[in-house]
């Protein structure tokens, strides 16, 4: 795309001065950024991100998307051309997110901002560009990355702007009223818990064991959180955005942010889609947090909220006589819990051999809707509902289900013993062969 073809003005003026151009399609930038390097550079590019992609969905391996990554991010910054074509690269990310970061940090003291892992330093040309009045610091550790910002400073002139290579988590220059983070946190390290019941997302005392005893993987993640709040001052605000998958890691990221002494007060969903990137529209949130006297609350009712359906229950009136509807899980936790409170059921916990604990409630709600709802500790749920006249059929089907989990072995032990619970079911609601 062109320069006016950028939603937002002041990133276009930004853009044009600093001389990068805009790709039309991820194709249109691929291309041209393989004819602007010699061949060994763009194959070391494109390898390097390949093993970026391939970290990324194996997410268990948290060793190997720390070292790819940053191998990944230490060879754009040693090749300047390819530190430029990368930012623009990313334009639709900014063009997507800085405007709403601007206004975040519009709305509170914003006489020195803090850009952490400015890169190319685009955020914090834009930044200084806002906000004429105030002083703004981009920190970056990769040297490459700060001299292809200091030539974007010279090319645009703007003048309250200054860059600093460091690591941040080091870096000892503040304290700033505003503290910017963009993608900047190491929030791929941030570990996959499982929660404190099946049947709430919660993680609870597995959060707070994680903390108790923490791996180097979530030392790396306080060790961030811990240096936003230490460059914050008193009464500041930090604008995070960072990419963290998945409700759980969302909630543990949180409770390490109010162990840090981070108090959210705004959290919102933001979409972007950049060529750099694989071809689709990602979605995180952009949190606003608060500098606190000491550790601060993490509302874990506001990230469920988030994260999750708005609760609602199945429309019951217009069910099918014949056949059961199929929920799952958000969707299937929030019907669950808004069929009428009158409710006849029999329950099974099972502990499976990964660890996993599963719970399993086959029930009739208000003598006239026959469930089953089955959710576990990975945050897997499952809800199938119809009439009462299909309890039998329904009900079936579901032990038979259970039957051949239990075939596999990896059920460890059943509350209570899988042949009761179904003798129970059967007899109970006079389910027949």
């Amino acid at each position: 795309m062109r320069h006016e073809q950028l939603a937002d003005e002041a990133l276009a003026r930004v853009v044009s001065a600093a001389g990068l151009e805009v790709p039309d399609s991820r194709q249109a930038w691929e291309w041209r950024l393989q004819c602007a390097l010699p061949w060994p550079v763009f194959d070391g590019y494109r390898r390097r991100r390949d093993a970026c992609f391939a970290a990324a969905e194996d997410a268990g391996d948290v060793a190997r998307s720390a070292s790819v990554n940053d191998e990944f991010f230490a060879f754009v910054s040693t090749h300047p051309d390819l530190c430029r074509h990368f930012a623009a690269g990313r334009l639709g990310y900014y063009d997507a997110l800085l405007a709403k970061v601007a206004d975040r940090v519009r709305g509170a003291p914003h006489a020195r901002i803090l850009d952490l892992g400015s890169f190319a330093g685009l955020s914090t040309l834009y930044l200084g560009a806002a906000f004429p009045g105030s002083r703004v610091v981009g920190v970056e550790r990769h040297q490459g990355a700060v001299a292809v910002a200091e030539d974007a400073r010279r090319r645009t002139g703007i003048a309250n702007v200054s860059f600093a290579c460091a690591d941040y988590a080091e870096f000892d220059a503040g304290p700033f009223d505003a503290v910017v983070s963009l993608q900047a946190m190491p929030a791929y390290l941030i570990p996959w818990l499982p929660s404190e019941r099946p049947e709430d997302y919660s993680r609870g005392s597995n959060a707070d064991a994680a903390l108790g005893a923490p791996d180097a993987t979530v030392l790396a993640v306080e060790r961030a959180a811990a240096a936003v709040r230490r460059l914050l001052a008193a009464g500041g605000r930090a604008v995070l955005h960072e990419r963290v998958v998945g409700l759980a890691r969302a909630l543990f990221f949180h409770r390490l942010l109010a162990r840090a002494g981070l108090e959210v007060s705004d959290i919102r969903w933001a979409d972007w889609h950049s060529v750099s990137q694989r071809d689709v529209v990602q979605s995180f949130p952009l949190v606003v947090a608060t500098a606190s006297g000491g550790a601060a609350r993490a509302d874990e009712a506001a990230i469920i909220a988030l994260y999750s359906l708005p609760p609602s229950g199945p429309d019951l009136a217009g069910l099918p006589d014949a056949h059961a509807v199929t929920y799952s899980d958000f969707q299937a936790h929030a019907a669950f819990a808004a069929l009428p409170a009158s409710r006849d059921e029999v329950g099974i916990r099972m502990g499976l051999a990964d660890g996993r604990r599963m719970h399993g409630y086959f029930g009739v709600a208000d003598g006239r809707w026959a469930y089953i709802y089955r959710c576990d500790t990975c945050d897997e749920r499952k809800l199938s509902v119809g009439h009462r006249n299909i309890a039998p059929a329904l009900f079936r089907t579901g032990l038979d289900e259970l039957g051949r989990l239990m075939a596999t072995g990896q059920p460890v032990h059943c509350d209570p013993p899988f042949d009761t619970f179904r003798y129970r079911v059967r007899k109970h609601f006079k389910v027949k062969d």
